[in-house]
C-alpha cells in the first residue's frame, strides 16, 4: 500500500506534463517504420562484424514496447507515435539510444555515461528547446531495451509470469521524471536449459524482467538475439557426441581393410599396440576398436564406458584422443548444432569416473585433469577465431560439481584465460531449511567448504570468475510448488559476497508457474540489484498480483515456504525409502516423523510439514472464496492447482507412513483405512498430468503420482496387510 501511495504522489507531480503529446524517437535504419525494423530479427545477421542492423532491430522493438504499454497505461491510443530519429516532431520526446545510433540524441548532445557495459543504461529527464525529453541511453542495444522496461516498471508495469493474464499495466496520467544509472550486479541471469521448450511469451517475459540466459536448442534464435538472451550449449553428453567409443570410426584405418574403399580421409593418428581390429565382427570399426588406448583403463583393462551422460571419462592423458575430441567439439561450434551459442558449458560425464592409467593419475585430481581440458578447448576456440572460422566471442563455463566439486590441487595450466574460462558451482541436493552458509547445515557444509576453496582461500589456485548454478526445481523435486522467497533474500547476497557474478538455476518451468512466479520474479530483481529490499519487493508483488487478497496470499506463500523447505530430504530421502519399502523411513535428524524428547531434529518434521500444508489449504481457500477481478482470480486459481499437487503428494506420503505405523503396531483396521486413503490419493495424483509438465525432460513426469518416487508403496502395504502371521 505504501508503494501505491508513493506512486500516486509522484504521478500527481508529473500531471503538469499530461497535456503534451509525446513522440518516441528511434533510428529506423533502412526500414520504412519502427514496426518493420523491430520485427526484422529473422533478417538480421546477428553474428557478423557490424552491429548496425542488430541495434536498429532491438532499439526499434524497445520503442514498440514503450508505445504499446504507455498507450495502455494512459488510455491515449493516438499518443506516443514512434518517429524516425531524423525527424523533429512537436511536443515532448522519448529518445532511445545515444548519439552513435540516434540522430536526435546527437542534436540534443545526449550521451550515455561511460562504463555502462552492454546491458547497463542511463535514463535522464531534462528540458531542451521548450520540450520535455526522456533519454534512454544504453551501453549497447540491450541496455536501451532494458532502459525501456525499467521506465515502464517505474510506472507500475509488472510482468510476473508469461502471458497477458500475469501482466499488470496500471492506469496513469503521465510519466514522472526519471534519472537513474543502472548496471547489473550479476552478468548472467536466467535459467540452465537444453531443450526447445520456451514459448515466445516466455522469452519475452524473460527480457521484460532483464533476464538474459537460455539455451541454443531453442528454435527462435533470432528472437533471443533481439531480446539480449544469450544462448548456452553443451552438457554431460559431450563425449557421447564427440568421442563416443561406439560410434563409427570416420577415417581410413591403416590396419583395417574394410574401410579403404569408402573414400574416407586417412587416419591422422598413430597406431597402437592395443589395436585388436574388428572385435565384434560387424565389418566396420568403432572409435573404441580403432583406438582402444584412447579410452579409460579400469582394473587393468581398456573399456568403452559412455552410457548417455554417465560412465567413465576417456583417457585424458592421451593427446590424440584429446585432439579428436576437441576437433569435433569445435566443429559443432563452427557450423554444427552449437553455431549460435555464446556460452559453452564444457562438461565431462555426470559424476563420471576417471581413467586409472599412470599417465592420467600423474595429471592430478579429476578437477586438475578437467582444467587441462578446459584450457585446451579454449585454445582451440581461439585458433578457430583467428582462422576466421568463428566470428563471435565465446566463453567456457566448466564444472565445480560432483566429482569436480573440490578445488584444484595444483596451479592451473600456464596461460589459462580467466576472461574466457570460468567455473560454475552447482550445490545439488543442498538443504533449503538452512541458508547456504549456515554452519549448522550438514548438507550444505561441504559445499561451503569447497566453494571457499575455489574463490576465497588466500592460497587457492583458481583466480577466476564464479557462476552459481542453483536448483530451485532440481529434477528430483518434479515441479513441486516450492517457495524460496526468504531463502533467496539471504542466499543471493551471500553468493555475491563470495564472489559470484553469474547465476542461473536448472529446470525452470516455462508455463503454469503458479506460486513459482514469485521465485522467478524475485530472482530477476535480486540478480539485477543485489541490494534489493525484499520486504518492499514482496509488498509490491503481493499488492499488485493479488489486489485485495494480498495479505492472505503473502501468508500462503510464507506457509508454503515452510511446508516445503525440507524438500530435499522429502524427495531424495523419504520418498525413495517409501518407494523401496525401506525398513526405516526417518533415519536422520534432518527429517524426523515428529519431535520427541531426546530425539535430535535439525529440520521440520513430517508432522510439521503436514500442518503447514493444512495452513496453506485454509489460506488458499480463503483467497479463492473472495470476489476478485477476473485476472486476479485466475492467478490464484493457478496457484491453487499447483499447490494441490504438493498437498496431495504430502498427504499420499502421510497415508503410507500411517499405514506402516499401524501395521507395525498390529492395528489392521487402521492400516486398511490408511491404505484406502493412499489409494484414493494415488488415483488423484495419476489424474494430474498438468503440474509435472513445462519443465525439462529431467524434472517433468508423466503425472503427479509418477513424480512421488513412491508408486510401489501402496502395493507393498497391501502385501504386508494380507500376509499371514509367522507360525
Amino acid at each position: 500500500m505504501r508503494a501505491f501511495l508513493l506512486q500516486a504522489a509522484v504521478l500527481a507531480v508529473a500531471a503538469s506534463h499530461a497535456g503534451a503529446a509525446t513522440s518516441i524517437l528511434v533510428n529506423f535504419g533502412p526500414h520504412a517504420d519502427a514496426n518493420a525494423a523491430g520485427h526484422a530479427e529473422a533478417k538480421v545477421d546477428w553474428l557478423d562484424a557490424s552491429p548496425a542492423d542488430e541495434t536498429v532491430c532491438t532499439e526499434c522493438f524497445a520503442a514498440l514496447e514503450l508505445q504499446e504499454h504507455l498507450r495502455r497505461a494512459t488510455g491515449r491510443a493516438d499518443d506516443f507515435a514512434v518517429a524516425d530519429d531524423e525527424q523533429s516532431p512537436a511536443g515532448d520526446w522519448i529518445v532511445l539510444g545515444g548519439p552513435g545510433t540516434n540522430a536526435a540524441a546527437g542534436r540534443l548532445s545526449a550521451a550515455a555515461p561511460a562504463g555502462l557495459g552492454p546491458e547497463g543504461y542511463a535514463i535522464r529527464t531534462f528540458r531542451a528547446a521548450g520540450r520535455r525529453v526522456i533519454h534512454l541511453a544504453g551501453g549497447g542495444r540491450v541496455g536501451v531495451l532494458y532502459a525501456a522496461y525499467d521506465l515502464l516498471h517505474r510506472l507500475g508495469c509488472r510482468w510476473f509470469a508469461p502471458e497477458e493474464i500475469h501482466e499488470e499495466v496500471p492506469s496513469i496520467r503521465a510519466i514522472e521524471d526519471v534519472n537513474t544509472t543502472q548496471r547489473p550486479a550479476f552478468g548472467t541471469r536466467g535459467f540452465h536449459a537444453w531443450e526447445d521448450r520456451g514459448s515466445k511469451a516466455f522469452l519475452l517475459w524473460m527480457a521484460r524482467n532483464r533476464l538474459n540466459y537460455w539455451c541454443v536448442e531453442q528454435a527462435d534464435r533470432p528472437l533471443m538475439r533481439k531480446l539480449g538472451i544469450r544462448m548456452s550449449c553443451g552438457a554431460h553428453d559431450a563425449q557421447g557426441l564427440f568421442l563416443n567409443p561406439r560410434k563409427a570410426w570416420p577415417y581410413d584405418h591403416a590396419r583395417f581393410a574394410g574401410d579403404d574403399r569408402l573414400g574416407r580421409p586417412k587416419d591422422p593418428y598413430g597406431l597402437s599396440g592395443d589395436y585388436r581390429g574388428d572385435a565384434d565382427g560387424d565389418g566396420k570399426l568403432s572409435y573404441f576398436e580403432a583406438h582402444p588406448e584412447w579410452f579409460p583403463l579400469v582394473g587393468g583393462k581398456r573399456i568403452a564406458d559412455v552410457r548417455g551422460d554417465g560412465g567413465t571419462n576417456y583417457c585424458t592423458s592421451n593427446g590424440d584422443a584429446t585432439s579428436e575430441f576437441m576437433k569435433n567439439y569445435v566443429r559443432a561450434l563452427i557450423d554444427g548444432p552449437y553455431r549460435d551459442a555464446d556460452v559453452v558449458r564444457f562438461w565431462m560425464l555426470d559424476g563420471g569416473r576417471w581413467c586409472q592409467c599412470p599417465a592420467c593419475k600423474a595429471l592430478g585430481t579429476p578437477t586438475d585433469r578437467n582444467l587441462l581440458l578446459v584450457h585446451r578447448l579454449d585454445r582451440e576456440i581461439k585458433a578457430a577465431r583467428r582462422a576466421g572460422k568463428i566470428h563471435r566471442p565465446l566463453i567456457i563455463r566448466f564444472l565445480a560439481y560432483a566429482d569436480l566439486l573440490a578445488p584444484p590441487s595444483r596451479p592451473l595450466p600456464k596461460g589459462f584465460d580467466y576472461e574466457t574460462c570460468s567455473a560454475t558451482f552447482f550445490p545439488i541436493a543442498r538443504s533449503y531449511v538452512h541458508t547456504f552458509d549456515d554452519a549448522d547445515s550438514r548438507r550444505n557444509a561441504r559445499y561451503v567448504k569447497n566453494l571457499h576453496g575455489w574463490v576465497i582461500d588466500p592460497a587457492r589456485h583458481y583466480r577466476g570468475k564464479l557462476c552459481i548454478g542453483e536448483y530451485y526445481n532440481v529434477s528430483g523435486y518434479k515441479c513441486l510448488p516450492i517457495c524460496f522467497m526468504h531463502t533467496m533474500a539471504r542466499d543471493i547476497p551471500t553468493y555475491h559476497r563470495m564472489g559470484a557474478r553469474h547465476f542461473h538455476y536448472m529446470h525452470c518451468t516455462t508455463a503454469n508457474m503458479g506460486n513459482k512466479a514469485l521465485t522467478n520474479y524475485q530472482m530477476a530483481r535480486q540478480l539485477w540489484d543485489v541490494k534489493t529490499d525484499c520486504e518492499a519487493l514482496w509488498a509490491d508483488y503481493f499488492a499488485r498480483r493479488y489486489g485485495p487478497a494480498a495479505e492472505t496470499m503473502r501468508a500462503f506463500h510464507e506457509s508454503l515456504e515452510k511446508m516445503l523447505a525440507n524438500v530435499t530430504e522429502l524427495k531424495y530421502g523419504l520418498a525413495r525409502r517409501l518407494g523401496r519399502n525401506a525398513a526405516e523411513l526417518f533415519p536422520a535428524p534432518e527429517l524426523r516423523y515428529e519431535r520427541a524428547e531426546g530425539l535430535t531434529c535439525s529440520g521440520p518434521t513430517f508432522v510439521e510439514i503436514a500442518a503447514h500444508a493444512r495452513t496453506c489449504r485454509k489460506l488458499i481457500d480463503e483467497a479463492t472464496g473472495r470476489k476478485l477481478a477476473a485476472r486476479i482470480a485466475a492467478r490464484i486459481a493457478e496457484d491453487e492447482r499447483l499447490f494441490t499437487y504438493g498437498e496431495r503428494t504430502i498427504a499420499y506420503y502421510h497415508a503410507c507412513i500411517l499405514a506402516r505405523r499401524a501395521l507395525a503396531a498390529g492395528r489392521a483396521d487402521e492400516a486398511r483405512k490408511q491404505i484406502a486413503e493412499a489409494s484414493r490419493l494415488a488415483g488423484l495424483l495419476r489424474g494430474d498430468t498438468r503440474s509435472t509438465r513445462h519443465s525439462s525432460s529431467h524434472a517433468n513426469a508423466s503425472d503427479a503420482f509418477a513424480a512421488t518416487y513412491a508408486t510401489r508403496a501402496v502395493a507393498d502395504l497391501k502385501r504386508r496387510l494380507g500376509a499371514k502371521p509367522a507360525q
